[in-house]
């Protein structure tokens, strides 16, 4: 049955079309593979996600998927198909079984996540950790203490965060001493925007220095506009992701609360409130080392998160599978408004990460995942 678009679906198609080719050559840049460049088409046809035609040298890519799923996915699916084309061109092995240790050997040269790494399977809409076992009994006592800083009690709160702060590096530090199996991932968040602010830098630093997850911040393409945005990407264990996703935006959604508040009592104007964010952030990054450095005497709670995460070799090996070439970039520091400034550090000096009543809605799921 022949598909009829419209003007703006054809361009959104050609689009699609120049992206993928795109990754192609960037996926073959990342991983230093010599690839040819397949002739790309979007099929409408039957249930398969992708498919390579060594044949023909063409690589296909289902339209749903790329309408119903996030571009992560599209590129674990394209990932998945040039693993194919690696195994014809680079290995030679093109006569062995599809699926077998030539294909599994190309999924790990190219980084490809290993739910796309089989012949067949519905494919996930985003990653999270489902699984039963440690993580998730971790992620229950998480968040039965975020659940209790909630508490009215201001001490009985703030006690009840660095219970869970304590718990979760008790558990990463175990994990890594007695080199305890784990399951990697990553989460992408993804406003739409062209520009990380300051204020998400900066809290995309502070889940890198105290939630036991690399950061890194890069470009993603949507496919429903045709645009790149710019995108925070967490990697790490997945119980681990699931804290620090859920403290991301539980301070993105915070920080404007506290705002709308302090605006209303100080009449400051609306410039300051980047000013007031990043003091708030300040303020919180220092409560949160209040208790380290309280600890100190104690070998564990010595250990920054930093040590804790290049101790874990498995952390390393995945998180360079996934980007083997990152560059690094030194920012210069956001000029602030010192009176906004200040009153959101004082602000953050009593901030308490707690567990939601209501939803987080579309943007920001729970901490725990449904089963």
């Amino acid at each position: 049955m022949q598909v009829v678009m419209s003007t703006e679906q054809v361009k959104l198609q050609r689009a699609w079309l120049r992206q993928l080719l795109i990754e192609h050559q960037q996926i073959c840049w990342l991983h230093r593979l010599n690839l040819r460049p397949p002739v790309f088409e979007i099929t409408e046809d039957g249930n398969r996600a992708g498919s390579w035609s060594a044949g023909f040298a063409s690589l296909k890519m289902a339209g749903w998927l790329i309408r119903n799923h996030g571009w992560d996915v599209v590129l674990e699916v394209l990932k998945h198909e040039m693993s194919h084309q690696y195994v014809h061109e680079v290995m030679g092995r093109g006569n062995e079984k599809p699926h077998g240790p030539a294909f599994q050997e190309a999924c790990q040269k190219l980084g490809v996540h290993p739910q796309f790494c089989r012949a067949t399977g519905s494919i996930p809409h985003c990653v999270a950790a489902k699984e039963q076992g440690q993580p998730q009994a971790i992620l229950t006592r998480v968040e039965k203490l975020l659940s209790l800083a909630q508490s009215a009690n201001e001490h009985e709160a703030a006690l009840a965060m660095e219970k869970a702060n304590a718990l979760l590096r008790k558990h990463n530090i175990s994990r890594a001493e007695q080199g305890m199996i784990a399951e990697y991932d990553y989460k992408i968040i993804n406003d739409g925007k062209k520009r990380i602010t300051a204020v998400q830098r900066t809290i995309a630093a502070l889940l890198k220095d105290f939630f036991y997850v690399k950061v890194v911040i890069g470009r993603q393409f949507d496919a429903t506009s045709g645009q790149t945005a710019r995108v925070i990407e967490l990697i790490g264990a997945k119980e681990n992701l699931a804290v620090a996703e859920y403290v991301y935006f539980f301070l993105v959604k915070r920080l404007d609360v506290l705002w709308h508040r302090y605006r209303k009592e100080s009449l400051a104007p609306a410039r300051e409130k980047r000013s007031y964010h990043l003091g708030v952030l300040k303020g919180f990054q220092g409560r949160l080392r209040g208790p380290e450095r309280a600890a100190v005497a104690d070998v564990q709670a010595a250990k920054s998160n930093a040590l804790i995460c290049s101790e874990d070799l498995a952390l390393i090996s995945y998180y360079h599978r996934r980007h083997p070439r990152l560059t690094k970039v030194t920012l210069r520091g956001a000029r602030v408004f010192r009176g906004s400034y200040q009153a959101g550090e004082k602000e953050g000096q009593n901030l308490i990460i707690h567990k939601a009543v209501e939803s987080r809605g579309d943007n920001c799921c729970a901490l725990l995942p449904s089963l």
